[in-house]
């Protein structure tokens, strides 16, 4: 079993391409969390496997949720996480591992897999330019086969590209972010852009977005930052605050 999360598709496509090549089912993380459906069952032997975006050098936040809230029956032979990331996951992994032991779990296995950016919201982020882009992309196949050899043979490893100053990124950054930096109070519209087409109420993950009765979306304080909104929004009508004014925008097709 697979549980995954995902705002832009990267961790999406990681996840459809191990449970292809690992014959494994696939759970989503944010339709259990919404639909309070988080009683899981492991059938003899089968394998449970995490797959998240890394956000701000830790798990997603709405997966650690997913952790601590899980009814899970049954012991996994192999447990795993598998994170995308812009370039490095910091201490994602041993975050990961201690969130897991807390519910009786032991993780043997942690894999990073480089997918292009889509964190926009601060000064001095912005998504990939396209080289950077198509290079990656082109890079993950191979990347994600990888994974899914390690994994198929229960193969316990780190590999995971952790990256500098990795403890304050993760123990000092992290904390603050999750703090500060994921309210949706600061997601706005630009009236005069916004063609009250849905879209960002189609892909919001954590069904977090209504139409008003004029047609423009209204967050309800459930989000998880993933940015699927502002990036899926086909007129960039959604800006977060000031900051994503004259950034990128990215979701992932098919590769």
């Amino acid at each position: 079993m697979i549980i995954w999360f995902s705002g832009t598709g990267n961790s999406q496509w990681v996840a459809e391409q191990l449970a292809e090549a690992l014959n494994e089912r696939m759970v989503s993380a944010a339709e259990a969390l919404t639909g309070d459906a988080m009683a899981f069952s492991l059938a003899e032997g089968e394998r449970l496997g995490f797959v998240f975006p890394t956000y701000s050098w830790g798990p997603a936040p709405v997966m650690l949720e997913l952790v601590e809230k899980m009814q899970l029956q049954g012991v996994p032979s192999f447990c795993c996480m598998v994170t995308t990331c812009g370039d490095d996951i910091g201490l994602s992994a041993d975050i990961m591992r201690k969130a897991l032991a807390k519910r009786g779990i032991t993780m043997h296995s942690a894999h990073s897999v480089q997918m292009p950016n889509n964190y926009v919201n601060m000064k001095g982020f912005d998504v990939d330019t396209d080289e950077v882009r198509r290079a990656k992309l082109e890079a993950a196949p191979a990347r994600v086969a990888r994974v899914a050899a390690d994994i198929a043979g229960a193969v316990a490893t780190v590999d995971v590209v952790t990256g500098g100053w990795a403890w304050a990124k993760s123990h000092i950054v992290r904390p603050w972010f999750v703090r500060h930096a994921m309210s949706d109070a600061k997601f706005r519209v630009e009236a005069d852009a916004c063609t009250h087409c849905g879209a960002c109420v189609k892909h919001c993950p954590m069904h977090n977005i209504t139409l008003t009765a004029a047609g423009t979306p209204e967050w309800h304080g459930r989000c998880a930052m993933c940015l699927s909104c502002l990036h899926r929004c086909p007129a960039r009508a959604i800006q977060y605050a000031k900051a994503t004014q004259n950034k990128g925008r990215y979701y992932l097709g098919k590769v």
